[in-house]
């Protein structure tokens, strides 16, 4: 049976700077990113360029039919974040990509598994599709300013046996 994994823009983002955007389908098969996540990917940032999903056939843009707060999503999450936990509880999936501490706290409190890019990187080592982790992580920091503290890269670095 196929999992269901959903994303919010932040490990898409962060995989595609990486150009390692293909893990998401040799881990996971499909990933289904909602419209709203669909939208802010289009966008640039200051450090990543725009992403068209639809230029990828592993992505399936889907809009929650339910209303986020009838499901009990946090208000104060941005768009991107409360569509991606809403179409998580939708779909009952096995798993929410999200980075944001406060959206994956908010989708674990809802009963979702959730994990950033960071066990995104970790479980690609663990499954021969990467040689390295640990330079991928420091590319986020030093590239994307990502925040990893130091007792979370040596945590890292212990985990993937770098």
């Amino acid at each position: 049976m196929p999992v269901v994994v959903i994303s919010d823009a932040s490990p898409v983002r962060a995989l595609n700077h990486l150009g390692l955007l293909t893990l998401c389908r040799d881990l996971y098969g499909t990933v289904i990113v909602p419209e709203a996540v669909q939208e802010e990917l289009r966008r640039p940032t200051t450090t990543c360029c725009a992403i068209e999903l639809s230029d990828y056939s592993w992505f399936e843009i889907r809009r929650p039919s339910a209303d986020s707060r009838d499901l009990g999503v946090p208000s104060e999450l941005d768009a991107g974040e409360t569509q991606a936990i809403a179409l998580a509880m939708e779909l009952h999936a096995d798993l929410i990509l999200i980075d944001e501490r406060k959206a994956a706290s908010a989708a674990r409190g809802l009963g979702l598994t959730a994990m950033g890019v960071l066990g995104v990187l970790l479980e690609a080592k663990r499954k021969n599709l990467l040689d390295l982790a640990l330079p991928c992580v420091d590319r986020l920091v030093s590239e994307l300013n990502f925040f990893v503290s130091p007792a979370l890269r040596e945590r890292f670095a212990q985990l993937a046996d770098e």
